[in-house]
């Protein structure tokens, strides 16, 4: 009742839109009655915990009329991430949900369907693993930078506030035909060259896109791939130093890998532009920003790494140790 779909969370639904005897579809359920379907949603996630987002305004399907009712189809498009109300606080990770209400010749709704973008496997897998970090994806809340390309506009709209788990295969093909284009365009004319001011920050890791062999991130140690770890990279000047940091048990345990940070051409803002990474140590710290709670670890090394891309808020990277996995990183702070 909200007029933003969220009653898929609280169950907080307008009756007076809905059939007493409406049938609610999804891939794992299938129940019929207005009531008995909004006490379900009512303990089955935690509001306080779980988020939606609107990706396509309910819109009438004209041209669809349903033949047994008499009645119109109306389709809309939605993005949850649910944590549910059980004592191990499972998370539904990020997933979309296509729904399509059909609505009778007196305007109620006799029919909610739904199709998800995930399986109902996994969702059901989700639904019993036991979750120990409850953060949501890190999110950006900077505006289109000037003179953005087009392509790091939808990257942006694709990638902030999601974890690569919740992506669609579709979204995928898309994402990667967005980095093709700008790692293309640039190395060909140089469109958009280095600007070195941007760099320094903190950037969330978003997307992974393997190299030509299937390589990833080349990492000194490598980090759980569990749904609710994230990675981030934090750029400083004067000096100039890097900072890995990779979540181990979510917020709970990380480890930060850091080292000076070198340009191999500094005269030179063509891209891609090479850098050099000095790592000279590392930490396994429990919790974030506690410098007390971090234990040495004995890391050293050099990383090579390019930059594709640089913009205000998005930044497009590949590494080259690893095998030329390109990575996505979005500006935290």
């Amino acid at each position: 009742s909200s007029g933003k779909g969220s009653y898929f969370l609280t169950g907080d639904v307008s009756y007076e839109l809905f059939r007493d005897d409406c049938v609610f579809v999804d891939p794992t359920n299938s129940v019929t009655g207005v009531t008995k379907y909004t006490g379900a949603l009512k303990v089955l996630f935690d509001p306080d915990l779980s988020t939606l987002e609107v990706i396509e305004p309910l819109t009438v399907d004209a041209s669809s009329i349903d033949g047994g009712d008499g009645g119109t189809i109306i389709r809309g498009r939605i993005r949850s991430r649910g944590v549910l109300q059980l004592p191990w606080k499972p998370v539904i990770s990020s997933y979309e949900s296509s729904i399509v209400y059909r609505v009778d010749g007196d305007g109620l709704i006799y029919e909610q369907s739904q199709q998800w973008s995930i399986s109902a496997g996994r969702a059901l897998r989700e639904t019993f693993t036991p979750n120990i970090d409850l953060h949501p994806p890190p999110i950006s809340n900077l505006g289109i930078g000037e003179d953005e390309p087009t392509e790091v506009t939808r990257l942006f709209q694709l990638l902030n506030g999601r974890r690569p788990t919740s992506l669609t295969i579709n979204e995928k093909i898309e994402i990667d035909a967005c980095i093709g284009t700008l790692a293309t365009v640039n190395a060909a004319a140089n469109r958009y060259p280095w600007n070195r001011k941007l760099l320094p920050g903190t950037w969330a890791l978003v997307y992974l896109q393997p190299g030509p062999q299937g390589g990833g991130v080349d990492r000194r140690i490598p980090f759980p791939e569990l749904h609710f770890n994230d990675s981030y990279q934090v750029f400083s000047e004067n000096p100039s130093t890097i900072t890995n940091i990779g979540e181990l048990l979510g917020s709970l345990l990380e480890v930060r890998v850091s080292g000076g940070l070198t340009e191999a051409q500094p005269d030179s803002l063509e891209v891609p532009k090479r850098f050099v990474a000095g790592i000279t140590g590392g930490k396994l710290c429990a919790g974030k920003d506690s410098e007390s709670k971090c234990l040495p670890l004995p890391i050293k090394g050099e990383g090579l790494f390019d930059g594709v891309y640089l913009g205000e808020r998005l930044r497009i990277g590949q590494n080259v140790n690893g095998g030329g996995a390109r990575v996505v990183q979005i500006r935290i702070r």
